[in-house]
């Protein structure tokens, strides 16, 4: 068959000599089907940010929502950032844009505030 010619030619000329991840298990055929599958390994492959369907960006951001708090000085600050942040996360629960659905929860403001006092307090 003409396929299977090409492709042992290919392979003696080394076409397929040390391609990515040979050797390992391909990521992605256990588990699910994850319609986003394509989106989600781009944005993480090329680490772009900002980019993506609104429940993703808001989970990421959530991750990283403390290390922006702490590089804040005051707390008038750390409300109304926290204050967007819920806000956000409420609108995008609202919307019916498709795509995954947002399961990144809103934060307690007091509670949040007293986490960044402390640790505040420890690094000051």
């Amino acid at each position: 068959m003409y396929v299977d010619t090409v492709i042992d030619q290919a392979i003696r000329r080394g076409e397929f000599d040390d391609l990515p991840l040979a050797g390992k298990p391909i990521p992605g055929l256990t588990g699910t089907h994850d319609p986003d599958w394509w989106l989600k390994s781009v944005i993480e492959r090329e680490q772009l940010t900002g980019l993506g369907p609104p429940a993703m960006l808001l989970k990421q951001e959530g991750r990283e929502l403390d290390d922006r708090l702490d590089r804040e000085l005051d707390e008038t600050t750390v409300r109304e950032i926290l204050a967007d942040f819920n806000a956000r996360v409420v609108d995008a629960r609202r919307q019916l844009l498709g795509g995954p659905p947002v399961v990144t929860p809103t934060r307690d403001v007091e509670h949040e505030v007293a986490r960044w006092r402390a640790r505040r307090g420890r690094t000051a």
